[in-house]
């Protein structure tokens, strides 16, 4: 096993070639990132960057350059979009095993920094650029910062009159810098890395590598040449375990779909190609031509002259004629219709397009649900690894809560865990819901609580309950002391 310590100080280039070798190989990254964000069609043969070429036509001072068509549909973008949308598109639902201080500070700082709106930025990442990371560090508190706003409005409740630190999480993201986790060969992770560029006070490049393991975080750049470790590094991060959050997957979430997208860019681009050939009106001239009328006429008129034949007494005139396409479009409708159909289907996601949705009217639940099994479907599939995730973000927040800024709590984190559970983005028919769970409270399946928690209208179950409970009181007093 690699000795990042002593190997950062004594060894440092060798190291660091090690820990980023385990990591996934920049250029596949931005490749990735070339085509996703970019619209770059010229990585694979089969784009429209290779295939549709440009051409040179004339000769001597009418030779001209004519650039090839070359169309991007952006189905990578949709395709990620409406997958992540599915998986964490509605914020998750935490459930702690106790209501306690811990926890209620826990559900605080999943507020203040945003985290469902991170989890939904981390998992597009993931999704559209195959890895993602998510970076948690303690901060000093601000004192006119969100978190001591609430602090000092819930503060009483939590128990907690003030605070000088905080945890804090940020994204990092491939288009900033390089990142390279390293595992041991049972695969856990050991130390996680991230290279990055800056600017120095006098305004140079320099080139910055943090190191994260289970203590300890390591910053080195090579502001004096080579890299060497900065200034009041290596120190402890504030946790007791590694402060990262990484996911990855082999290939974008389009791969599947990747020749089938290659074929209807083409087949698009070529239609361009030849509507600028072909669609626009084309004009045969027969014969000798005396006028043309001028682009703004308001009567145009072509004018023939007219000759007679000496022989045989027929006037003889030219005449014109606007050129069609006799050929009908309907094959390459037909493929680019069956292509985009293979792109949706191969990747499980549903065409949400106006044309497609217009027409549905009321439809029920259960109907609504069938109708995008496919994509709930795929996103089962991934709830593993997404839970796994967030059961990771609460460990490393709950590690900096009770190691740095709040270390009374230790004891309330001895027996707090969380059921995590994702909800649909699908909307719910509200008045079939209520009507399901009235019908199940009064046959005696459902407690009060499952059917206010199933309903989801109010965010803090406990406090609905208390609310029937103050109402029940008042429509049915005591009827001894009333």
């Amino acid at each position: 096993m690699l000795d990042i310590k002593g190997g950062l100080t004594s060894n440092t280039e060798k190291t660091i070639e090690r820990l980023f070798a385990a990591g996934k190989k920049p250029e596949d990254i931005q490749n990735i990132r070339k085509e996703f964000n970019n619209r770059d069609r010229s990585i694979r043969e089969s784009q429209v960057g290779k295939t549709q070429k440009d051409k040179d036509v004339g000769t001597g001072e009418k030779r001209r350059t004519v650039v090839a068509v070359r169309i991007a549909i952006n189905f990578a973008k949709k395709i990620c979009r409406v997958a992540t949308a599915f998986e964490v598109g509605k914020p998750v639902t935490l459930i702690p095993s106790e209501t306690n201080k811990l926890s209620q500070l826990i559900k605080l700082l999943w507020k203040t920094n945003r985290i469902d709106s991170i989890l939904v930025r981390f998992v597009f990442q993931k999704k559209s650029e195959t890895q993602a990371a998510l970076q948690f560090y303690i901060a000093d508190v601000k004192p006119d910062g969100l978190f001591m706003k609430i602090i000092s409005f819930v503060g009483a409740k939590l128990g907690i009159s003030s605070q000088n630190k905080e945890t804090k999480i940020a994204l990092l993201e491939n288009k900033n810098g390089v990142m390279a986790p390293y595992f041991d060969e049972t695969g856990d992770m050991k130390a996680f890395s991230w290279k990055y560029a800056s600017k120095s006070d006098d305004d140079k490049d320099l080139e910055n590598v943090m190191v994260w393991d289970d203590l300890t975080v390591y910053k080195l750049d090579n502001s004096t040449g080579k890299l060497t470790m900065s200034e009041g590094y290596p120190k402890l991060h504030g946790f007791d375990r590694i402060p990262i959050v990484y996911d990855d997957q082999d290939e974008p979430e389009w791969f599947d779909a990747l020749d089938p997208v290659d074929r209807y860019e083409t087949i698009i681009s070529k239609l361009g190609g030849s509507n600028d050939r072909t669609a626009y009106p084309l004009m045969k001239l027969y014969g000798e031509l005396g006028s043309f009328p001028e682009a703004d006429d308001n009567g145009k008129i072509l004018q023939f002259p007219i000759k007679v034949d000496e022989d045989s007494g027929k006037e003889i005139h030219g005449d014109a004629e606007f050129m069609t396409n006799p050929n009908g479009p309907d094959s390459i409708k037909l493929e680019l219709e069956t292509l985009e159909k293979a792109i949706y289907g191969i990747t499980s996601t549903p065409d949400l397009s106006f044309d497609n949705v217009k027409g549905l009217g009321a439809v029920s639940g259960i109907a609504l649900k069938l109708m995008f099994l496919d994509a709930m479907i795929k996103a089962s599939m991934n709830e593993g690894d997404n839970r796994t995730v967030v059961e990771r973000i609460i460990n490393i927040m709950m590690s900096g809560i009770t190691k740095t800024t709040n270390t009374s709590l230790v004891v309330e984190s001895k027996n707090l865990y969380y059921d995590i559970v994702f909800n649909s983005i699908l909307p719910d028919d509200l008045k079939e819901l209520v009507e399901t769970m009235s019908s199940a409270k009064e046959a005696g399946l459902v407690a009060t609580k499952t059917a206010v928690e199933r309903l989801g209208l109010n965010e803090d179950t406990e406090e609905e309950m208390k609310l029937i409970a103050a109402e029940t009181v008042i429509k049915n007093p005591d009827p001894i002391t009333a």
